[in-house]
């Protein structure tokens, strides 16, 4: 294994980490509720405060990760982190649970970008898709670690071990990070520490990029019903309209996690070869996620584990492809401005994901405000969420509209 490919690995199991604490309360909805005494409304707004704050210390992450660069930058995220699981694991009411989830969305939001610019500092330009889609799969089985060992720790142990046991997870990511990550390969100069860029520039290079704009919408387009499933609603969904016990979800969610690492590599194969089509392989896994979705909800009955994988694969294939944003960002901008441009794309996703979550939970606190929801009610309030994505489509169509003529993508 060579330098970059350690620097590599340890970075991705600091973003696994990461997604373990990030997804770690979508398995814990109905505990959460039990032990804050909460309606669906005020448990979607600890959705909507992690994913809010995620999605809005993206530009300062992106700028700091310019200037501080990604070492210290995973540090910082995965420590701030490690003390929200903490806050969490002692909270006995909801405005303590609150500030909680507040610092793990804050620390998360420098994980995935810090991440993603080792890849473009550590390897060539043309690998650049493939690590970042396999780093960004690999990542994601901290949704397994959520779904599996988590929520049978949570079960088994209670609320208290279960989250402890994430705070250390995050810190062994730490002391990993310290020994093995650095900055820039041996030899090659610093790029934050050397060039001295006024934040305005930076910001001006990411948000007047039309590339980087797709990035931002094709992002939100195969996340914001993903992340809505993943991170609140689909555990709940599961269990209380079809059913489901918890040995089943957790074997859909490990499901999912799987089909999408398999996905991964072709999707960064397919985004390095064919670099014009990247808003278009956006806008069809958009489509498959809706098609599939509007299948799954027009069926009035409680499905089976089985009927459900189809879903489950669809959410897949949104998880696998929103990295391809990423991708229209960082060959959009200038060196200097590729954390910043990739917390603008994050944005996308993680402020519509957080409309998604508030929305759902708003229509199954007017359909069922005795909590009662039945599955009829989840199908209407995912229905719902169809606007947000028809909205997000439309930018995407708009921003990826480009003349043909002379037309190439930027090259780093």
């Amino acid at each position: 294994m060579t330098r970059a490919h350690s620097v590599w690995a340890v970075g991705v199991l600091a973003y696994l980490c990461a997604v373990s604490g990030r997804a770690s309360f979508g398995v814990a909805g109905v505990e959460a509720s039990a032990r804050f005494g909460i309606d669906g409304t005020v448990l979607s707004l600890f959705g909507v405060v992690q994913l809010g704050t995620y999605a809005a210390a993206q530009i300062p992450a992106g700028l700091f990760l310019d200037r501080l660069g990604p070492r210290r930058m995973l540090v910082l995220g995965a420590l701030t982190m490690a003390v929200g699981q903490l806050l969490l694991a002692v909270a006995t009411d909801v405005p303590t649970a609150l500030v909680a989830r507040l610092l793990t969305g804050a620390g998360d939001a420098a994980t995935l970008i810090s991440m993603v610019r080792l890849v473009a500092t550590w390897f060539p330009s043309r690998q650049v898709p493939v690590f970042t889609q396999l780093g960004t799969m690999v990542g994601q089985f901290g949704q397994a670690v959520a779904a599996v060992p988590f929520l049978a720790l949570l079960v088994a142990r209670g609320w208290t071990v279960a989250w402890a046991s994430l705070a250390v997870l995050l810190l062994l990511s730490v002391v990993l990070v310290l020994a093995v990550v650095r900055d820039s390969p041996p030899g090659e100069p610093d790029a934050p520490r050397i060039v001295r860029v006024h934040p305005s520039q930076v910001l001006r290079d990411a948000f007047t990029s039309r590339q980087a704009w797709s990035g931002f919408f094709l992002h939100a387009l195969t996340l914001a019903t993903v992340n809505a499933f993943l991170f609140l609603w689909g555990v709940p969904y599961l269990t209380r309209g079809h059913g489901l016990d918890t040995t089943e979800v957790g074997a859909l969610l490990t499901l999912n996690v799987v089909v999408m690492v398999g996905l991964g590599p072709l999707i960064g194969v397919a985004t390095g070869r064919f670099p014009h089509h990247r808003a278009r392989i956006g806008a069809i896994a958009g489509g498959i996620i809706t098609l599939v979705w509007a299948i799954t909800l027009l069926i009035p009955v409680p499905l089976t584990a089985w009927q459900l994988v189809p879903l489950m694969a669809a959410l897949a294939v949104g998880s696998a492809t929103c990295s391809v944003g990423f991708d229209l960002a960082r060959t959009a901008v200038p060196p200097r401005a590729i954390g910043t441009a990739t917390g603008m794309v994050n944005i996308g996703g993680y402020s519509t994901s957080l409309l998604a979550v508030l929305l759902i939970g708003i229509v199954l606190d007017l359909r069922a405000p005795d909590g009662a929801a039945t599955l009829g009610d989840y199908r209407v309030a995912f229905a719902w969420v169809g606007v947000l994505v028809a909205a997000v489509a439309v930018g995407l169509w708009v921003t990826a509209r480009e003349p043909r003529a002379g037309v190439t993508p930027p090259a780093r």
